[in-house]
């Protein structure tokens, strides 16, 4: 991946074709916004709207095929980019994120011939044969193509959402690894969300609980502050502790099955401050 991002940061040129090339493979199309943000954070907005340019070549083929997530992700890296190449805050980056999530949930309110099309796509899938089953009363039943398209789109926000962060994330590594050895690792475990924006959550999180709408659908993406909030946590006791990258592996896999309980994690960490607490606890020693 250095050798990769290097390539890129040589020229214009190499930039844009790193980002085409990335951008043709499906499984390799997030490198291609990782690239578009690395050179807006490095070099400015300008120079990475070029680059973004030339990265819609492949984008608008896949949304041509009915996958807009490339391009909405091209223009969401460079925009979140320059906040961070302004701002240098990722509490900041984090809210905006959450916010152009909600944006694209709401767009689905505009979105009926997509929806229209996943239901029929779904429709002959099960006709094939293909069956989803969904909690109901305690009990698992079969779902209808409807039902799992409601499913699908109640994640539509968020699952962009965390398109548009990782890929940022991977510039900023590469950034990092190329100008500033281990300054992102700094600057992740030091992330730590304000008091104040972490209460507000809080309130429009057990409001969304409660079924009040729209929040109800933006539960998920009201979690993601306080989700990196806790990843922060993880990552810098890991590494003040010294326990390695297994324990961090680990701590990602209880992640996938525990997240109700990360996110709390991250909530209390705003209020309790567990490094801190844990630099004074090393320091007493």
């Amino acid at each position: 991946m250095r050798g990769l991002a290097e390539y890129a940061m040589t020229g214009r040129r190499q930039a844009v074709t790193v980002a085409i090339l990335l951008g043709l493979i499906p499984l390799l199309g997030i490198l291609s916004g990782a690239i578009v943000a690395l050179v807006t954070m490095r070099k400015g907005v300008q120079e990475g709207f070029l680059v973004l340019l030339w990265a819609l070549l492949p984008a608008g083929l896949q949304w041509v095929m009915g996958d807009s997530s490339p391009v909405l992700m091209l223009f969401a890296v460079l925009f979140l980019g320059a906040l961070l190449r302004k701002t240098g805050s990722w509490p900041l980056l984090l809210v905006a994120v959450s916010v152009v999530g909600m944006m694209l949930q709401l767009s689905l309110l505009l979105q009926t011939d997509y929806i229209n099309r996943l239901t029929e796509l779904l429709d002959g899938m099960m006709a094939q044969g293909m069956t989803l089953q969904l909690p109901e009363n305690g009990q698992m039943v079969q779902a209808s193509a409807e039902d799992a398209v409601d499913l699908m789109l109640g994640f539509y926000g968020l699952y962009h959402s965390m398109l548009f962060v990782s890929a940022v994330i991977i510039g900023r590594y590469w950034q990092a690894m190329l100008y500033n050895p281990g300054g992102f690792r700094q600057e992740f475990q030091s992330l730590r969300i304000p008091p104040r924006l972490m209460l507000a959550l809080l309130v429009l999180v057990i409001a969304g609980l409660a079924g009040i709408q729209p929040l109800a659908d933006w539960v998920p993406l009201l979690c993601i502050v306080p989700l990196f909030n806790a990843l922060a946590v993880i990552h810098a006791v890991v590494a003040s502790r010294k326990l390695g990258s297994v324990v961090l592996i680990l701590a990602y896999m209880v992640l996938l099955f525990m997240m109700p309980l990360i996110v709390a994690a991250g909530f209390i960490d705003s209020v309790v401050d567990f490094r801190r607490r844990l630099i004074r606890e090393q320091d007493t020693r």
